[in-house]
């Protein structure tokens, strides 16, 4: 009798612990699929006017610009957008990060090249990777860019200088609503790892 009584009491005891366990794994799991979750929800709604850079959605993005931009550029007429461009980095005391122009105004439909310069004063060779994004964020799918510096992550020796190119252009069927958009990009940097087989 005396040992049923003892395990009766034991069992919520033991519930209590599965519990206490239980919960701080299910939390980790949350918080760790948190970040993938919402990437996946910005790239479906494009709120926050990030860019998938992947090379899926780079070849269908110049098979949408054949295909498309061709039929709307001849029914809709063209209007003109200033495109403002920021840039900013993970250290902006040390890297030197800049687009050559602060604005164009530019015609729909039509494109356009422009840089950035980057430049790494330091004495290693590091590598940069640029994230862009557009405000407002709907705006993005009617942007397209046929070459940037973005695709790829860039290495700089020591000292050095370099001119990033862009070349872009907003759809014909941009909405008129959107006078204005902002183009930016900010860059992280990390020490140069080369991944050339070492015998």
């Amino acid at each position: 009798m005396n040992t049923k009584s003892h395990v009766q009491r034991k069992s919520p005891e033991t519930r209590l612990i599965i519990k206490l366990v239980l919960f701080p794994c299910l939390m980790f799991g949350f918080g760790f699929l948190l970040i993938p979750l919402y990437d996946v929800f910005c790239d479906i709604t494009g709120l926050n006017g990030k860019f998938d850079l992947s090379p899926s959605v780079i070849d269908a993005q110049s098979l949408i610009q054949s295909d498309t931009a061709l039929s709307t550029q001849q029914q809709i007429e063209s209007h003109q957008v200033i495109l403002q461009f920021t840039a900013a980095s993970d250290q902006q005391e040390i890297w030197k990060f800049q687009p050559a122009q602060s604005q164009l105004e530019i015609n729909t439909g039509q494109q356009y090249k422009t840089y950035f310069t980057l430049h790494n004063p330091t004495n290693a060779v590091m590598e940069f990777t640029a994230i862009p994004s557009i405000s407002p964020g709907l705006a993005a799918e009617f942007l397209i860019k046929t070459e940037c510096f973005c695709f790829q992550k860039q290495v700089l020796q020591a000292g050095e200088k370099v001119e990033m190119p862009l070349v872009f252009q907003l759809r014909n069927d941009t909405p008129k609503d959107y006078k204005k958009l902002t183009l930016a990009y900010r860059i992280y940097a990390a020490p140069y790892r080369s991944t050339a087989h070492v015998r």
